[in-house]
């Protein structure tokens, strides 16, 4: 299994591997970070030679252990024989300067080719073998080795100081749930990941070792997590040295404060007489903070060692006197710390209560560990089901999806109530809207067909939200079915839920291509109110309004109140789509940006996240990096029966090919996208069947051409569109011959002006610039390119820019001369390479050309790619026709 949120890791080990120096690379990090994990995945990455060396600790005495060890596993015949040395000098002549200059001389004279040597934990080797590692890392030149060690930290006095090191952090939040999500377990639960994700801040073995430990307990049938959750194994020892420095005093406040996640110091007070003594050697540690008139351990690993500790009868006395304190300063806490001392029935709902208030005030962990404690005590009762349904509800406003999810499951289990299963279940439908998986809508209707009357209200806000998410999902048809549905509810409906049904029909509407609903004023109140902006601005967006959306988007993302976090998550995605129809890829790439930075867990609508992902990477001329987020993409549309997402994720890669000139994957992909998109009727809403015009015409498919024209002209019929208008002038103009061609073409470019289709009109100058060439007016087809450029750049489309700026060097090719090796270069990458062979830096070449120096590294790279080497004196020796590594006649030196 691939390492997981390490990519750029990886990436940095991997130009170490195929660069043309000889380094090395430090991998640092503290404990538990993956450091031998990362190096283990090196013998993968490459095929060269790989020698890998674990040191032991039991060996660190013994001199120059590690360095007999590693010349063994090399197995070289120039090596061995500094090993044997090695091992033959019982009187100990050689120390580590004499052998260091002499396996360098060995390394040098050795004849095999690049070998990768990686040394895990190599500060554990013994000193002499560091000395040596460590002077021949600073001299690797001319032995074509690449040296790759871990170590826990950098010291100024060790022997690997002042190498290049690439530093591990902690995971991230999302990537550690990935992490454990990916190990193979029968009891695996979202929520236990999470939980160990948000306890362990991105330490993976933390995290591996806590997560088997909640599953061993699962499978015992401890269902509630327990509190605080447990230290276990590889980081004891650490935890115990940390609190064994501590004074006695600091040591108390410790025991006290593990007992709860956040303590009222008034509370501490009356139960420990010098607890100021040990709470200012706590925060001057760093191991508490403060907030208010509360501290709280900072780590929760340290809090669950520090609770083990603790006998049983001490842990209930202090939890007894901590009760007993909090009693007028804290019932909160009076109420938590009696759950441990005396077993009453009203406890748990109690808790449960109280976590619905913590909930709703933001402090979520702190309300989950209440809901776990009760449920700890009594997890069956029916009388439970109603309370952990509120629960839900309060954490899906608040877009806790994982613990909704947890809390509605646990409630179904336990009650037989209708309503309740109603309200549940429609939870759970709900969860999915947002998340962006498949509810087919037979269950919705029948969900509200056998419990719709025992809550007639929540019903019909739940075919609502329903007919939402398969409007925006151009799933027209059953949209329209479940806003029929909702007309048998509307007596119980409220006006927030009617208001919210039209604006879903609004939606439809637009999709299919009829804005008139817009025209309709609304003003729902309250939380109605925030959706039903979301909705408009949508459909304003299919209208090509696109203004007036992002003011509506705006103000649902500057939304306060808390229980509009979903809405707000959903208009930065709706925001970001709309930034691409209007052609502002600047504008988009910003957002997407801002939702990584905001969001970074794939929590709302996945399919779509992964798809704006890929998009900015091809936006920005990375194809590389949008390949993964690709594959999870179509991984995700296929599972989860997305016919939206599969069109515009093939519309998607299809205008990216066509860009790219890769136009028979161009084809394929735009017509898949096209064949699906013939369910909507409005073409204008998928975009994609004027690309698949002009792929076919590059072709010279034109037939073909000419009917997706037809047929993208039928389906326009009666709809205002400016993105319609100036891609049927454009398709028109490059189907035409001649003259004609150029007049439409100039039409076309007087048609599509306006701002607001600044991008479109830069692809039709584009093509208008192609056909000029074809007619020998090279003048002409540069201006435009060159003006074609100059829009490109305003909106931030790099990957055109590139393009323009490539199509620019081709029109200063020269024959091809020289090595035939030159052959597999395209016209513009040669005239590139001759500009280097004459010794021209990348600043002066893209001064000659008026291109950025950014577009001559990009065509570079191609060039080394496809020639297989490496430098810019290999690529001169081949420009200049001398082949690499030439003979020269060999002259008897003068003595």
């Amino acid at each position: 299994m691939s390492l997981i949120g390490r990519n750029k890791e990886l990436d940095r080990i991997l130009s170490v591997i195929r660069g043309p120096r000889e380094t090395a690379l430090v991998v640092t990090g503290p404990r538990g970070t993956g450091k031998s994990a990362l190096l283990g995945e090196i013998p993968a990455l490459c095929d060269y030679p790989t020698v890998f060396l674990s040191a032991s600790s039991s060996e660190s005495d013994w001199p120059l252990s590690g360095l007999t060890a590693l010349l063994n596993r090399m197995d070289d015949p120039v090596l061995n024989t500094v090993a044997d040395e090695l091992l033959h000098d019982t009187a100990g002549n050689l120390n580590a300067a004499a052998v260091s200059a002499r396996l360098l001389a060995a390394l040098l004279h050795r004849s095999s080719s690049r070998t990768v040597i990686a040394i895990d934990d190599a500060d554990r080797l013994d000193p002499g073998s560091q000395a040596v590692i460590g002077y021949l890392a600073r001299r690797l030149t001319g032995t074509d080795v690449a040296l790759f060690l871990s170590t826990g930290g950098e010291t100024p006095d060790s022997p690997f100081s002042g190498l290049a090191s690439l530093q591990l952090e902690p995971l991230s939040y999302n990537d550690t749930v990935r992490m454990l999500e990916a190990i193979p377990a029968k009891q695996a639960t979202a929520a236990a990941a999470h939980a160990v994700a948000a306890a362990t801040q991105g330490n993976p073995l933390a995290a591996v070792e806590l997560h088997q430990h909640l599953l061993e307990r699962q499978a015992d049938g401890k269902y509630a997590m327990p509190i605080p959750l447990p230290c276990r194994g590889s980081f004891e020892a650490e935890f115990a040295a940390v609190v064994g420095g501590l004074t006695p005093p600091a040591q108390k406040v410790l025991k006290l404060l593990s007992l709860s996640r956040r303590s009222d110091i008034g509370a501490l007070e009356q139960v420990s007489v010098d607890v100021w003594a040990g709470v200012d050697e706590l925060l001057a540690e760093g191991l508490v903070s403060r907030a208010g008139s509360h501290l709280e351990i900072r780590d929760q690993l340290l809090r669950g060692y520090v609770f083990s500790t603790m006998t049983p009868a001490a842990r209930t006395a202090s939890h007894r006197a901590l009760a007993d304190a909090s009693e007028a300063s804290d019932p909160y806490a009076r109420r938590w710390h009696l759950s441990f001392t005396a077993l009453q029935r009203q406890t748990p709902f109690s808790l449960l209560r109280h976590a619905v208030d913590l909930i709703r005030g933001g402090d979520v962990p702190f309300g989950v560990e209440y809901v776990e404690r009760a449920l700890t005590i009594n997890p069956w009762e029916a009388e439970t089901a109603a309370r952990l349904t509120t629960l839900a509800e309060l954490l899906f406003t608040r877009g806790e999806f994982v613990y909704a999810r947890r809390y509605l499951e646990w409630a179904r289990r336990v009650t037989r109530n209708p309503a309740l299963i109603l309200r549940l279940t429609g939870l759970s439908f709900q969860i999915q809207f947002f998340q962006g998986a498949s509810v087919r809508p037979s269950m919705v209707l029948r969900l509200v067909k056998e419990f719709g009357q025992h809550d007639p209200a929540y019903a019909a806000n739940l075919l609502a939200g329903a007919a939402l998410y398969y409007a925006e999902r151009w799933e027209l048809a059953d949209a329209r079915e479940i806003l029929a549905q909702l007309a048998a509810f509307r007596e119980a409906a409220s006006a927030e839920c009617l208001a919210i049904g039209e604006r879903a029909q609004t939606l439809a509407d637009a999709a299919a291509g009829d804005p008139s609903g817009l025209a309709r004023k609304h003003a729902p109140t309250g939380e109605a109110r925030t959706a039903a902006l979301l909705v408009q601005g949508r459909a304003l967006s299919y209208a090509e309004r696109y203004e007036h959306a992002q003011e509506a988007f705006a103000m649902v993302r500057s939304s306060v109140s808390a229980g509009d976090t979903n809405w707000r998550e959903a208009a930065l995605y709706l925001a970001v789509d709309n930034e691409i129809r209007a052609g502002n890829v600047r504008a988009a790439v910003r957002l997407i940006d801002e939702l990584e930075r905001h969001e970074p867990e794939l929590k709302y609508f996945r399919g779509t996240r992964h798809l704006l992902r890929a998009w900015r990477a091809h936006a920005l001329g990375d194809e590389h990096q949008a390949q993964a987020p690709a594959r999870e993409a179509h991984r995700f549309a296929a599972s989860e029966n997305h016919p939206s997402l599969t069109a515009q994720l093939a519309a998607t890669e299809g205008h990216f090919a066509l860009l790219r000139g890769d136009l028979a994957e161009a084809c394929a992909q735009l017509s898949r996208a096209a064949e699906i998109g013939l369910a909507l009727s409005s073409p204008a809403v998928l975009r994609c069947e004027a690309d698949l015009v002009e792929a076919l015409v590059r072709l010279g498919r034109h037939r073909e051409a000419t009917d997706v024209l037809h047929r993208l002209e039928a389906r326009s019929l009666g709809m205002t569109s400016a993105w319609l208008s100036a891609s049927l002038a454009r398709c028109h103009a490059m189907l035409a011959d001649g003259d004609a061609s150029v007049q439409l073409f100039r039409r076309a470019l007087e048609q599509s002006g306006r701002p607001v289709t600044t991008f479109e009109r830069a692809r039709t100058l584009m093509c208008y610039s192609e056909r000029l060439k074809a007619f020998g007016r090279s003048r002409d087809a540069k201006d435009a390119l060159l003006m074609a450029k100059v829009l490109f750049d305003e909106v931030g489309a790099d990957a055109w820019t590139q393009r323009t700026d490539a199509l620019l060097l081709d029109d200063r090719r020269d024959p091809p001369r020289g090595n035939p090796a030159l052959l597999l270069l395209e016209d513009h990458e040669r005239e590139l390479a001759k500009m280097v062979a004459r010794g021209m830096r990348n600043k002066e070449i893209a001064g000659t050309l008026f291109v950025s120096v950014r577009t001559v590294e990009v065509r570079l790279t191609a060039i080394y790619r496809k020639l297989g080497v490496e430098s810019r004196a290999q690529l001169t020796a081949l420009s200049t026709g001398r082949p690499k590594g030439a003979s020269e006649p060999y002259v008897l030196p003068i003595v």
